[in-house]
């Protein structure tokens, strides 16, 4: 099988859902021998490419004259302008790339120029498609500005919509869609995220951070963007005692961006207001890329203050490392996973309610962060994800123009098309699977009558 994948964001370039979508498609080489080509836009840079990322071909289509002139108006009103052009010109050249190539399955990241033209794309030519929906969104639908009301196109036929998060799922729904939304978190890598022992979270204490075996590590991880509200922890941690330690890590902003938040030359901003509160010696700020896996191994806790989330994939992290997670109440996607006294708790956007959470959270016993790291662990590991993602693709292929995907149905089926007697069946049988088609899956597709 041949995928193009279509993403908004993709490495070296920092983006959660752009990481995921590289690790996803290395497991399915690895695993079910499928084949990736990858098309990306950005937001950081401003000049196309074609460079190989762990044995993916990945081209970055940019027009670079525009987007140049977009950033340096500021805030003004031209902005919708350039915007749009930029937006209608990166569309056409994605457009323009993908008629070029050959293909089986469109699977398609985030909303840009590149997603928008390459749904479109599929929609138009009866390929195949997987949508995945990343970020809080009205609609699934995705129009080049100004054509909304001009350009329809149907998500219900020969397509799979995978909404992260019950929101998500809701979403496609007040859409119009049926049948064909795969609601699911995002996978958790169970090889990087296990819980830790005591003696080796001490021991991570003081080689990571410098901090005393006896003291309690709060982690955040994320980009800066203003809507993760990393500030806010500064004002949690003035209402905590000192052997609580507080670490800020995660990329700034580029300095020219769109979205409000802090740049490497905005950042000490976060020190200063620490200093301000008298707790600067007891706060950790690391603006940069780093091994998320390696921080849940010093932390006693993790805090996701964040807004309009989609779904953090680094809360399910959390939970698989065995680490309790204090989050956002105000957020859907949280409350869909965080249990009270469980495996954290949800406050309000409050600094003496989640002072007071941390403290109740940093003391959970070991068994109990055990069972709540091996219940996230069996249902949302790689594992039980990859093997879905497998299935779904080969019943999206075999679809014909103008069918239906049902997602209820493929759960009920247990059937993959690998030959017996191949390494990938041994795997399949390894995970209970015992039901395996010789040539092809006998998949359902309901044809309908509705047309593009």
């Amino acid at each position: 099988m041949k995928v193009q994948l279509v993403s908004s964001k993709y490495q070296p370039e920092y983006s959660w859902s752009g990481l995921r979508a590289h690790r996803t498609h290395l497991r399915l080489r690895e695993k079910y021998s499928i084949e990736t080509d990858v098309i990306c836009i950005g937001t950081e840079s401003t000049d196309s490419t074609t460079y190989d990322l762990d044995g993916l071909s990945v081209k970055r289509i940019l027009s670079s004259k525009l987007r140049k002139i977009h950033w340096s108006l500021g805030k003004g009103p031209l902005r919708r302008i350039t915007n749009a052009a930029m937006f209608h010109h990166e569309a056409r050249r994605v457009t323009a790339e993908l008629s070029k190539r050959q293909f089986d399955l469109l699977h398609v990241f985030g909303y840009s120029p590149a997603t928008t033209a390459a749904i479109r794309y599929a929609r138009q030519n009866d390929i195949p498609l997987m949508l995945e929906l990343v970020n809080v969104v009205k609609t699934p639908y995705q129009h080049v500005p100004g054509t909304r009301r001009f350009s329809n196109y149907n998500l219900n036929i020969q397509s799979i919509i995978v909404a992260i998060s019950n929101e998500l799922g809701e979403t496609s729904e007040r859409a119009g869609l049926t049948g064909n939304i795969w609601v699911r978190p995002n996978p958790v890598d169970t090889t990087r995220f296990t819980p830790t022992t005591p003696n080796a979270r001490a021991k991570s204490k003081q080689e990571l951070f410098g901090f005393d075996p006896e003291d309690r590590v709060v982690v955040y991880v994320a980009k800066f963007p203003e809507r993760k509200n990393h500030s806010f922890l500064i004002d949690v941690l003035g209402k905590l005692s000192t052997n609580f330690k507080l670490v800020l890590a995660g990329p700034p902003l580029p300095d020219i961006h769109s979205v409000p938040g802090l740049t490497a030359n905005t950042i000490p901003s976060l020190t200063k207001k620490a200093r301000e509160l008298d707790v600067a010696d007891r706060l950790v700020v690391h603006p940069d890329f780093v091994d998320f896996a390696q921080y849940l191994k010093a932390a006693d806790v993790t805090c996701f203050p964040s807004e309009q989330e989609g779904m953090g994939t680094p809360l399910l992290e959390s939970l698989a490392a065995g680490v309790p997670v204090i989050a956002n109440a105000g957020e859907s996607s949280f409350r869909e996973h965080i249990i009270d006294a469980s495996n954290g708790y949800l406050k309000p956007l409050n600094p003496k309610e989640w002072a007071s959470a941390i403290i109740s959270a940093v003391d959970f016993p070991e068994d109990q962060r055990r069972a709540f790291a091996e219940s996230t662990t069996e249902r949302y590991s790689t594992d039980h994800i990859d093997y879905d993602y497998h299935r779904f693709m080969i019943a999206l292929v075999e679809s014909q123009p103008g069918e239906r995907v049902s997602v209820k149905i493929l759960r009920t089926r247990r059937w993959c098309a690998i030959a017996p007697g191949t390494k990938q069946e041994a795997a399949l049988r390894d995970q209970g699977i015992t039901q395996i088609s010789k040539l092809s899956c006998s998949f359902h597709c309901e044809r309908i009558s509705e047309q593009k």
